[in-house]
């Protein structure tokens, strides 16, 4: 009887400690989900536009992990989802709470286009929840900021608009 007792526990601790340690294995990843982009055009160079976005960014408090100079593209570390930047859409209608444990990057693109050139926002959003979509808050923070970054020191002003000197 002893044995019996002794065996049923010996099963019963073999039995726990392995389903124990399978809740530390990784069931699962993250899915990376590029949002939509918002852009905005400025009548200056790539270089330029790709400097002040670089210190936009730097300003509204992100770190910048790459300027891909090659591609004209600045990408931001990684950051934890605002409540109200990103969202799962569910049933027609906008989940926030889904984008909880979420982490984004920012990215801005700069490219011409005939004699403008543009400056693109969007972002990388990882999560384990699905297909997060941004509200395009940051990303319309960020080109505002932007900008103010462009707009130029001289400003002249007459009864049909402002025009930048």
């Amino acid at each position: 009887m002893k044995h019996k007792i002794f065996y049923i526990i010996g099963i019963l601790t073999f039995w726990f400690m392995t389903t124990a340690a399978s809740c530390t294995k990784v069931v699962t990843y993250g899915v990376d989900t590029h949002t939509l982009e918002v852009t905005h055009t400025y009548k200056s160079n790539v270089p330029t536009v790709l400097q002040q976005s670089k210190a936009a960014l730097e300003s509204l408090g992100y770190s910048v992990l790459r300027v891909d100079e090659s591609r004209n593209r600045i990408t931001t570390g990684w950051l934890p989802v605002k409540s109200d930047s990103h969202y799962f859409p569910l049933f027609g209608r906008a989940d926030y709470s889904a984008a909880a444990g979420a982490y984004y990057q920012m990215i801005v693109d700069v490219f011409t286009d005939a004699n403008d050139v543009k400056a693109s926002a969007s972002t990388l959003v990882k999560s384990i929840s699905g297909r997060l979509e941004s509200s395009l808050k940051a990303e319309n923070k960020f080109l505002e900021r932007l900008d103010d970054f462009m707009r130029s020191p001289q400003i002249e002003m007459t009864n049909v608009g402002v025009t930048e000197r």
